[in-house]
């Protein structure tokens, strides 16, 4: 396999991811409340900043336009009289020119206006207080905006239109050009301009906006510590219910911990106990053979062969209970003890299964029960684990023997089953026969069993399995056990 896409390498990138791993582990370092102050910082005083500019923007332009806005009214008013129009156009006669001069030169209003000047459509000038500029053609835009019936102003340092090589004076002036209205008609026919002293407009500008941003400075520190004292307050309640919910978790991880443990152990005693009691039964199901059968065999054989009967004996008539002087006869009495000890023996003793599969001995069950009762029993295993608990693989296979052993007395052997399913949840073992059913708390033979259903019940409870007993559909009984493989595993 070759890869799809070749892969360069940049040493940079690594310092580059570096660094950036450095900033995470730093900003994930820092508290609550450190985080919302930085990112309080660049959000709420970046946007406060630029609403700051904004509204301070907008108050100096508000106001430079209400000052324009009364400079043209003011030169309407003032020159509007001195104008006259002419087969040429509009002009300034010589007189208008003197009084205008008296008014605006040498007097306490030149102190706040540097100069006026009255403009023609195509840029010349028809009067200026400054008479170097008398009879010049200087166009401008912002002349041809005032024609158009706009009042244009703009703040300027000093103004050089005198064209006579010096240096203008330093000092801020508010330039006005503003439309001059035919008399009774709305048709501008020139444009006065004026240059106004603009020192006290720009203090009072200054102060506008000092106060201006004041304010907003009020308002984001009013809005970034009411934000402050919330996320602190929050940050604190966060940081007690963290202390509380680590002090939780562990104990709950101590207590987990100790239930391990306990289950652990409970598991052990389990199997310990499981495996004490398989031990006792092998020890019984010995003592038996080793014991009472061994003696029985010998009283049997001192007893000898009953002597031939004659007709007519006594000992054949039958009593009222149909039972013959035979049945009853010490040697006939202890043969039917010896069977039953022999029978109690071979299921006390179990096989060698520590070493086989749970197929292999489930299959050893199975097989002992057909070779003892000579029946056939038909078997299916599927998806057994080859490694099973040895305590769980015992408790399995009597589970199969004595369910098999009551198939066999109540249904005679009649269609014996036996399917064993494993998944990666449980093993399910099915035993079922085609008997009449049976009731287990009324028949002699099973309270003689040594190992009843209630037998097979706690063995499998205590691997937290579960025992069922059903009816099948066409007649007989099913005996259903399931046991866990999570808490039972090899």
């Amino acid at each position: 396999m070759y890869p799809k896409e070749s892969v360069t390498y940049v040493p940079g990138d690594e310092a580059a991811t570096g660094r950036g791993s450095w900033a995470i582990r730093f900003w994930h370092s820092l508290d609550l409340t450190t985080q919302f102050l930085l990112v309080a910082t660049l959000i709420i005083g970046g946007s406060m900043a630029i609403l700051g500019e904004w509204l301070s923007s907008q108050i100096a332009a508000n106001q430079l336009r209400s000052r324009a806005e009364s400079g043209a009214l003011y030169m309407e008013g003032f020159l509007a009289g001195h104008i006259e129009e002419g087969p040429d156009g509009p002009r300034v006669s010589a007189e208008r020119q003197q009084q205008l001069d008296r008014l605006l030169i040498g007097t306490d209003l030149a102190t706040r206006v540097e100069g006026f000047r009255i403009w023609e459509r195509d840029g010349t000038v028809l009067y200026s207080t400054d008479k170097s500029l008398m009879g010049k053609r200087l166009p401008s835009k912002d002349i041809e905006q005032a024609f158009a019936g706009q009042v244009v102003a703009q703040l300027e340092t000093g103004h050089d239109d005198n064209e006579d090589g010096g240096q203008p004076e330093q000092r801020p002036l508010i330039e006005i050009y503003g439309p001059i209205y035919r008399s009774n008609v709305h048709e501008v026919i020139a444009v006065g301009e004026l240059y106004e002293e603009a020192g006290e407009f720009i203090a009072q500008r200054d102060r506008v906006q000092r106060r201006t941003w004041a304010i907003v400075g009020a308002t984001t520190v009013a809005i970034m510590g009411l934000l402050f004292l919330i996320v602190r307050r929050a940050s604190r309640l966060i940081r007690r219910q963290s202390v509380t919910l680590k002090a939780q978790l562990a104990s709950a991880q101590a207590l987990a911990e100790q239930n391990r443990q306990l289950r652990k152990t409970a598991d052990q005693a389990r199997m310990d106990a499981s495996k004490s009691n398989e031990a006792l039964l092998n020890r019984i199901g010995s003592d038996l053979h080793d014991g009472p059968i061994q003696l029985l065999g010998l009283l049997i054989l001192r007893l000898g062969t009953p002597a031939p009967k004659t007709p007519g004996d006594p000992a054949d008539a039958v009593g009222p209970s149909n039972v013959t002087r035979a049945d009853i006869s010490p040697l006939r009495l202890a043969g039917q003890v010896l069977t039953e000890l022999r029978e109690l023996s071979t299921g006390l003793v179990l096989p060698e299964l520590e070493n086989m599969s749970l197929e292999a001995a489930l299959r050893v069950a199975v097989e002992r029960h057909e070779h003892a009762t000579g029946s056939i029993v038909k078997a299916r295993y599927r998806g057994l684990q080859k490694s099973t608990a040895h305590p769980l693989k015992i408790c399995l296979y009597r589970v199969v023997q004595e369910g098999l052993n009551n198939a066999f007395h109540h249904a005679a052997g009649r269609d014996q089953r036996v399917i064993a399913i494993a998944n990666e949840e449980a093993i399910t073992i099915v035993i079922s026969d085609g008997g009449p059913g049976f009731s287990p708390t009324s028949t002699t033979e099973a309270r003689r069993r040594p190992l009843g259903l209630q037998g097979i019940r706690n063995r499998v409870e205590a691997f937290a399995g579960s025992v069922q007993i059903r009816r099948r559909g066409k007649g007989g009984m099913q005996l259903v056990t399931r046991v866990p493989l999570e808490i039972n595993s090899a």
